[in-house]
């Protein structure tokens, strides 16, 4: 029986992350993954044809690049193979009729871009830009601690001293406002409201749920500002540079191995048993999988503790479907200059993301889903043969539970095998509608239904890209729970982290070095 310092389940980029981290400082670690390859939500295949390589999943990893893990460890994480390609043109909007308003890597040529589609709003931006400037001290230290905790009360002392009271309550009403409030408040026009708001869509805000509006905020603005960042090859850079570092200091990583039990003694962790039998003895488990899937793996009598009960209430966020193109060219789209951006956006407007929200929540499949097209072989050609092309396509929101009519059966669930692809014939015949020509230039498709996610991942429950909803009664400190908040489960020594903990959803591994700093 072997005894580790730390083992981690699960190995996507928290779980990697945290292990990279934890070995460097000379714990002995044992990092378990149930599939056949680690990665989590980062994943590249050919999915389409041979020489197509897409990100099934993420695909952006700015947060990576800017992020904790990045700093700590990059020296480490270059020598073994990881590689970026930036973006100077993360991302536009589409409208009818031919129009697109962009936002580019400078604040000169991104109020061009303004000036052209909504004059109006031109002073607006500038300001958001100096806003986030002022901001981002005081925001980026946040994503990256604790909370709850000394450190993250600190933190906001020292903006509150800083930035003034006035400020400071400016920026908690930001936390709290929805896209609808904060666009409306800021833009006349609505193309600038939707090119924002279109970014709460990526996460679980539709344009009139609380919350939504930092999230707009950093990432329309921080476009502008920092640019987008892909993988060189594919997103699996990042977990194939992760796994090497592990090695490199000591580390253990063992693929196709399911844990099935999580052992405790006297309410504290002691290890950890994989399907085959094998029991791994440790001082510290780290979960890398969706909060509520936790208790399955726990005894009976940890499982009649309220505080573990309590992980039950953790809700999902909507479902997503993604589509993968392999293309004979890039589209010919009738806005000639959405060609060079990595992210285009088909919402088009407010109401439309509104009304998608509103559907995928009542179980009914949006007429007009809000698209997320990634373009990513603009600025890597690698992934593809030569002159040819990839499409990443995100559709949100969708349904967990689509029904055929909720307001005659609501009960008549619908499955995801059965609509998938007619389904997706729909949102193909959307972008055609934005690129006349689109569908000839197709050479292959790989359609993943919100069922497919989960069949890929277990912790993409029902389709849930983000490991749970981001709404503000489970965000922040609340993040999973109250008893299961600070990446703590009551389980001593039992910690938590991904996507369902502060900070969240997205490629940026700040949970798991937010563990690897708190074990010592």
């Amino acid at each position: 029986m072997a005894n580790f310092d730390s083992i981690i389940i699960g190995g996507g980029v928290n779980g990697l992350s945290a292990a990279a981290l934890l070995a460097k400082k000379g714990q002995s670690v044992l990092l378990l993954e149930a599939n056949e390859r680690c990665g989590g939500a980062i994943r590249t295949e050919e999915v389409t044809l041979p020489g197509f390589r897409h990100d099934l999943f993420a695909t952006n990893l700015s947060l990576f690049a800017g992020g904790v893990v990045m700093a700590a460890l990059k020296d480490d994480l270059i020598k073994n193979g990881l590689e970026f390609v930036p973006s100077g043109k993360p991302f536009c909007s589409l409208f009818p009729g031919g129009r697109a308003l962009g936002v580019i890597q400078s604040v000169e040529a991104t109020l061009e871009n303004i000036a052209r589609i909504a004059p109006l709003d031109q002073k607006a931006w500038q300001d958001l830009t100096a806003r986030l400037e002022k901001l981002a001290p005081h925001l980026i230290p946040l994503l990256g601690s604790e909370l709850p905790s000394l450190k993250a009360a600190r933190s906001l002392f020292k903006s509150w001293r800083s930035l003034g009271s006035n400020e400071f309550f400016n920026l908690i009403r930001l936390l709290l406002q929805s896209t609808r409030a904060f666009t409306e408040e800021h833009f006349h026009h609505r193309e600038t409201k939707a090119l924002a708001a279109t970014w709460g869509m990526h996460l679980d805000y539709g344009p009139d749920i609380s919350g939504g509006a930092l999230f707009a905020f950093l990432e329309a603005i921080g476009g502008q500002l920092f640019g987008m960042v892909l993988g060189k090859g594919g997103a699996d850079v990042i977990p194939n540079a992760l796994i090497k570092t592990i090695e490199s200091y000591g580390g253990q990583v063992k693929t196709s191995s399911k844990v099935i039990e999580i052992a405790s003694d006297n309410g504290k962790v002691s290890g950890v048993r994989i399907a085959s039998g094998e029991f791994f003895q440790s001082k510290n488990v780290i979960a890398n999988i969706n909060p509520s899937l936790i208790p399955a793996l726990l005894n009976s009598e940890e499982n009649k503790r309220s505080e573990v009960a309590e992980i039950a209430k953790f809700r999902p966020g909507l479902a997503t479907m993604m589509i993968h193109l392999a293309m004979e060219k890039l589209p010919e789209w009738s806005a000639q200059e959405a060609k060079g951006y990595n992210y285009i956006h088909i919402a088009p407007y407010l109401d439309d993301m509104a009304m998608a929200y509103t559907q995928a929540a009542s179980g009914q499949l949006p007429g007009s889903p809000t698209l997320i097209i990634g373009q990513p072989t603009l600025t890597d050609p690698t992934r593809a043969p030569d002159g040819k092309h990839i499409l990443w396509i995100q559709v949100r929101v969708l349904p967990l539970d689509p029904v055929a009519d909720p307001t005659v059966d609501p009960k008549n669930i619908l499955d995801w095998d059965d609509i998938g692809e007619g389904y997706a014939d729909k949102v193909i015949d959307i972008i055609e509608s934005y690129a006349p020509g689109f569908k000839n230039l197709i050479l292959g498709r790989k359609v993943l239904t919100p069922k497919d996610l989960e069949r890929y991942n277990a912790n993409l429950i029902k389709g849930d890209s983000l490991g749970g909803s981001h709404h503000l009664a489970q965000f922040f400190f609340l993040r999973p729970t109250p008893s299961w908040s600070r990446h703590r489960s009551p389980v001593k020594n039992l910690w938590v982290v991904g996507s369902g903990t502060w900070p969240g959803g997205g490629v940026g591994g700040a949970s798991g070095a937010i563990v690897a700093e708190a074990i010592k």
